[in-house]
């Protein structure tokens, strides 16, 4: 996401990775990468509880997982892997953002969901 981070802006997106680490660990590994967007350190697992990203032993580890929320706090997509590497490209996130990004406010989808 770094490599394209300036693709994501300019859809007026901002990307926040979140690590369910202890504050040394988190912040070494964010100071380590020199990632251009922020890191949030959830060492009491209270945003990973509230998304339903889970751990697992057998996929070594945090199961990843991508949202994509609206201004409004609105989930407009989810996807939760079950290894590592399961994420879905920057190519498929930035094009389900440029199609956001195109609809008129207000617009409704079933596919939408709050999860306030």
């Amino acid at each position: 996401m770094s490599r394209d981070y300036q693709a994501f802006q300019a859809l007026e997106s901002e990307i926040v990775t979140v690590a369910n680490e202890p504050m040394a660990v988190a912040r070494a590994y964010f100071e380590r990468h020199q990632l251009p967007f922020p890191g949030l350190i959830d060492e009491d697992h209270r945003v990973y509880d509230r998304y339903d990203v889970q751990s697992r032993i057998l996929s070594l580890g945090q199961r990843p997982a991508l949202f994509i929320i609206d201004k409004d706090g609105t989930v407009r997509f989810a996807h939760w892997g079950t290894q590592q590497w399961q994420i879905p490209s920057n190519e498929n996130i930035l094009a389900r953002l440029t199609k956001i990004h195109q609809q008129q406010p207000g617009a409704t989808s079933q596919a939408r969901h709050s999860l306030r």
